[in-house]
């Protein structure tokens, strides 16, 4: 028998073993890595390189570390290592840091691609104790020793030279999620005396993989002085480490008081942040809480104030961009108790603080933030501490009125509309106001309408001198109806009728009684179709002439009031007191004049008004106070005096009797001139040539 074998075949049996060898080949080889993998950690002991591993520490970054407890390490199929019992000692061999325990394992394989596969990153017990001397030096900040403090290189060892940089391919993460606990952070200033302590401290995520979303919470318990807080942060988030590109969603960032019940404060939203070219952007806001009751939690005093649930409800909301250098926020949503406030905000340079802003608004009352009125609040001088250079209140339980730090910092322009403003009683409709402030220097420009009519005011201050803040206000009034800003004044209450005003004053001074004892300028008005309510001139007119007769008034129905067709006036105020001597009203049957002082400090007034009878007998014609011709046009003096809202009127004798002492003057002066008519006046003539 023979055997022909052609050469397809001698090909195809040399390629098969040649398969075969190689597949042998390789099959050892992996055999040999797992067994070397296997076999490595067990005769290589990574415990016996501590040494090596403190020197390079060290020699990196200055610090001394001490890994006191057992390193375990593997090879294959994880590149693992695990460290216990690790401390750090900082400056001047200070106790830095402490570790119970880290441990990390890394796939091998992927690696070489670039991709880190990693199981769970765990950290337990890590401490950190960071100390500021009274050098204010911190116990952290060491320096890597020099060339020359660093071991040399061994004979005959060349040193490694310093690879080329090469163009970075990007990392892919896969790490099957991060635990860590038992976190602890205290830092203490021995300059100032304060310590701040983070303790209870974890972290855990899901599964972290690049552009996948994943989980995350932290949970941390701090302890500042005089306040313990449990804050709590957590979302979901989605990162591109190739385009520097990271989302969060689902944002909550909370801070509760260490108390009873304690009060919340959360901050909800979503962010993204861009690597290159740097840009955050967003929307963040504030959950619904209780200001008030927060405050009082963390040890804040507010000021009395006189509404009771005054900051009980606050919540926000914003979308919001910032590329580092400015910031801009095109929705803004405020909500402070009833209050509501819309718009939009941008702050051109975040180093300055430029700001401008421009809101809308409903109905705001500033009235109950403000001090509640008190009929008697008078205590010792004591409880006002003085600011440097400031004058105290002369006496009275007064809170100072301006936040003169917060102000002289403010670079602002901005605009805001709202449905009404309430300021010290007074209620201003649709109000417009402009506020412009930079150096300690601000301007708010009111328009609005105001009582019945229209109001234009204009007021600045001036808080660049600590403790002395000054004040100057200009005002324009058109058809303010009296009658409805009684509401406001009740001290206007005898009054009705359209005012036109002009004003202009000053002052200075941190509480409500300096204000006043410190105002200075001066007031135009006119009252058209007004009246006095609450006082008859008539009847008071025709009361004094019947008693200089010594008659009796027939007269029963007198009314109440005076009506006048015109009213104007001026007052100059110096000090706190208003004074007036240009009062003039047109009434029905007669002219009023008027002048006197009203004291705002001592809420006191003294004014006299004298009544002009035009005409031959009294308007009502009682019989008791007909007037003959040499009475016309003799001005009858009124006297109105006592504290504000509680007037007393009444004709003013004194200057009564000196009237009637000038009527009598003039009829003897009369009558004697009737007695020279004839040879003597010609005589007297003659003489006086």
């Amino acid at each position: 028998m023979s055997f022909i074998i052609t050469l397809p075949q001698i090909l195809r049996i040399s390629m098969n073993r040649i398969l075969k060898f190689i597949a042998v080949l390789l099959a050892a080889v992996v055999l040999l890595g797992v067994i070397g993998a296997a076999l490595l950690p067990r005769i290589i002991d990574p415990n016996q390189y501590r040494d090596e591993i403190t020197r390079l520490v060290y020699e990196q970054s200055g610090l001394k570390v001490s890994i006191n407890g057992p390193i375990g390490w593997s090879i294959f199929p994880w590149v693992g290592l695990s460290l216990e019992d690790v401390s750090v000692a900082g400056a001047n061999n200070s106790h830095l840091a402490q570790l119970g325990s880290a441990g990390v394992s890394v796939k091998l394989i992927p690696l070489i691609s670039k991709r880190i596969e990693m199981q769970t990153l765990e950290l337990t017990g890590l401490e950190l104790t960071l100390v500021k001397n009274t050098k204010g030096q911190g116990n952290w900040q060491v320096s890597a020793p020099t060339p020359t403090e660093q071991q040399p290189t061994p004979r005959g060892q060349e040193p490694s030279p310093t690879p080329e940089s090469e163009p970075a391919s990007p990392v892919r993460l896969d790490i099957a999620s991060v635990n860590v606990s038992g976190l602890l952070i205290s830092y203490e200033d021995q300059v100032s005396g304060q310590k701040y302590i983070i303790d209870q401290a974890s972290l855990t995520t899901g599964a972290i993989r690049n552009q996948q979303p994943f989980d995350f919470q932290l949970t941390v318990h701090i302890t500042i002085p005089d306040l313990v807080v449990n804050s709590l942060i957590s979302g979901k988030m989605t990162f591109n480490l190739e385009a520097g590109h990271y989302d969060i969603q689902n944002l909550k960032v909370s801070a509760t008081p260490d108390v009873e019940k304690g009060e919340s404060l959360s901050i909800v939203g979503n962010v993204q942040y861009q690597q290159t070219p740097m840009l955050v952007k967003g929307n963040l806001g504030v959950a619904e809480f209780n200001l008030a009751n927060l405050l009082n939690q963390i040890k804040v005093q507010l000021p009395p104030m006189a509404d009771p649930k005054a900051l009980n409800r606050l919540s926000f909301d914003s979308h919001f961009s910032t590329n580092g250098e400015n910031l801009s926020a095109d929705k803004l949503q405020l909500q402070l108790d009833s209050f509501t406030l819309d718009g939009n905000f941008r702050m051109n340079s975040i180093d300055r603080g430029d700001m401008q802003f421009s809101f809308t608004g409903n109905d705001l009352n500033l009235d109950n933030y403000l001090p509640p009125a008190t009929d008697n609040a008078e205590v010792s001088d004591e409880e006002q501490p003085a600011q440097s250079g400031s004058e105290p209140p002369a006496s009275g339980k007064e809170h100072p009125l301006i936040p003169e730090a917060m102000l002289r910092g403010l670079s602002l322009d901005g605009s805001m509309k709202l449905a009404s403003l309430t300021v010290a009683k007074f209620i201003f409709e649709q109000p417009s106001v402009s506020i412009k402030a930079a150096r300690g220097k601000q301007e708010v420009t009111i328009g609005s309408r105001f009582y019945q009519g229209t109001i234009d005011m204009t007021s600045n201050l001036d808080v660049r001198r600590s403790g002395k803040p000054k004040m100057a206000a200009s005002a324009e009034l058109k058809n303010i109806s009296l009658e409805a800003l009684s509401t406001a004044i009740p001290d206007l209450t005898s009054l009705k009728g359209d005012v036109n005003a002009g004003m202009k004053v000053h002052t200075q001074g941190q509480y409500a009684s300096v204000l006043t004892k410190n105002l200075n300028g001066n007031i135009e008005f006119k009252i058209d179709k007004g009246a006095f309510t609450d006082a008859n001139f008539d009847k008071l007119v025709c009361e004094g002439v019947a008693k200089v007769r010594k008659k009796e008034l027939r007269a029963t129905d007198w009314g109440t009031s005076t009506e006048f067709t015109d009213l104007s006036g001026s007052f100059v105020i110096k000090n706190g007191v208003a004074k007036n001597d240009n009062l003039i009203a047109a009434l029905a049957y007669m002219n009023l004049k008027g002048d006197g002082h009203i004291n705002l400090v001592d809420r006191q007034l003294d004014y006299r008004m004298g009544l002009n009878i035009r005409g031959e007998e009294a308007p009502d014609s009682d019989p008791a106070c007909q007037i003959s011709k040499d009475y016309v046009n003799v001005t009858w003096p009124v006297r109105c005096h006592g504290d504000l809202g509680a007037l007393k009127c009444g004709v003013d004798f004194r200057r009564l009797t000196e009237t009637i002492a000038e009527i009598a003057e003039n009829r003897l002066k009369q009558k004697v001139e009737d007695k020279v008519q004839g040879p003597i006046k010609d005589l007297l003539q003659g003489f006086f040539k």
